[in-house]
């Protein structure tokens, strides 16, 4: 049994317990009359496939139904559009519809065409699951990230979502194929286009892209091909590890300007956890200092119990260097605030810098910020590291 990815779990939850939103979602149906005003169109816009005209196409259909346990009604349409090669499905709560574009019924042979049933019909099996709360929570965050007044950490969570349920739909395929190879192969078919692939040459493409970057997918629906395809050899291969290895891949280290509705409470919490960090001496706790705590968190007292260990460095370590600039900022930010404890304190945060191996993002900010050479930013490093040392060798750690 294929299982939703921990995404899915997690945003269900979140969801869940906003009992009101929840509540209307799970209550709002599709009303007949939308039903058959969206068949109508349908046929409008499609031919339809019968089951007395194409019985090998429905034979097909039905094996890949029988292997996911799936009991409702379904017809199948080919588009009128010939955008590409591609299928989609809509179901409702008694009956289902594929719809087939371009010319998937020539280029797929039967066990790809079986590949492509159960992609599709993995859709079903997913919105289905646990009393349909995962087709609830599609429908919320999909509603809340089309608002246009939304924040756009809500457009990336459900860009996710649905990322993460194109993964799984692949995984129903395999299931219903058994076929690592022929289920990589119908993913490269119809994305390219080619009459004779192999799933052999595109998994050693795969890792060698992988090996290239690390920034996860950047795919608007769904994730990259070669992703996909990486997805499903873990699956078959490293079962045990599947989850945590494919999440580091789709979504990489973190990035400032791609957050999603958990990364964004990361990265707050990351960020209060740096500044506790940062304000921990006593002597770093001047009336400044405590002004500018109170603008970055006007409503949280003051966490005093930070500290840096190798959870927390990685968590810096897993962040893009535009995220890593943004924390080299925060300490600049208190650094700064206090003039009477300007040197002292860039010296403290060198030094918080080195830690968390923030060092080269700090060198080229300082250098920027307060307009030093080279030359110059060496003797004023140390300069500030000197006078660092002088305090905590002095009474001074306890002025304030």
């Amino acid at each position: 049994m294929i299982k939703p990815f921990p995404f899915h779990s997690d945003l269900r939850d979140y969801f869940k317990k906003q009992d009101k939103t929840w509540s209307w979602f799970s209550e709002e149906k599709v009303k007949i009359e939308q039903q058959e005003a969206y068949k109508t169109d349908l046929l409008k816009n499609s031919y339809r496939i019968d089951p007395e005209t194409e019985s090998k196409v429905y034979e097909i259909l039905n094996a890949a139904k029988d292997k996911l346990g799936i009991i409702i009604p379904i017809t199948i349409y080919q588009s009128q559009s010939m955008d590409g090669n591609n299928a989609g499905v809509v179901f409702f709560e008694n009956e289902a519809h594929i719809i087939l574009s371009g010319t998937i019924l020539k280029l797929l042979n039967d066990n790809e065409l079986l590949v492509l049933f159960g992609h599709e019909l993995s859709h079903i099996l997913l919105f289905n699951l646990e009393r349909g709360d995962f087709e609830i929570t599609n429908r919320i965050i999909n509603t809340i990230a089309s608002d246009p007044n939304s924040e756009l950490f809500y457009y990336e969570t459900a860009r996710l979502y649905q990322l993460y349920t194109e993964l799984f739909c692949d995984l129903g395929a395999l299931k219903v194929s058994g076929s690592l190879e022929t289920t990589i192969e119908t993913l490269v078919k119809l994305n390219t286009g080619l009459e004779k692939v192999s799933a052999e040459s595109y998994l050693k493409q795969a890792n060698e892209i992988l090996e290239r970057i690390d920034k996860g997918s950047d795919g608007e629906t769904h994730p990259e091909n070669f992703i996909r395809a990486k997805s499903l050899e873990i699956f078959q291969n490293d079962n045990a590890n599947f989850h945590s290895r494919i999440e580091k891949i789709v979504s990489g280290k973190i990035d400032l300007h791609q957050l999603n509705l958990f990364t964004k409470k990361l990265v707050f919490d990351i960020t209060k956890d740096l500044i506790s960090i940062t304000l921990k001496p006593k002597w770093t706790q001047s009336e400044y200092c405590r002004a500018l705590y109170k603008q970055y968190f006007a409503n949280a007292d003051k966490k005093i119990d930070g500290f840096i260990d190798d959870a927390f460095k990685l968590k810096i370590e897993n962040s893009k260097k535009n995220l890593k600039e943004y924390y080299s900022y925060v300490l600049l930010d208190f650094a700064l605030c206090d003039p009477d404890l300007k040197e002292a304190f860039i010296g403290h945060i060198l030094d918080i810098s080195e830690q968390l191996s923030l060092e080269e993002e700090m060198k080229t900010i300082l250098k920027k910020e307060l307009n030093l050479t080279e030359k110059n930013y060496k003797e004023f490093a140390q300069n500030c590291t000197t006078t660092l040392n002088t305090i905590l060798q002095s009474d001074l750690e306890n002025t304030y």
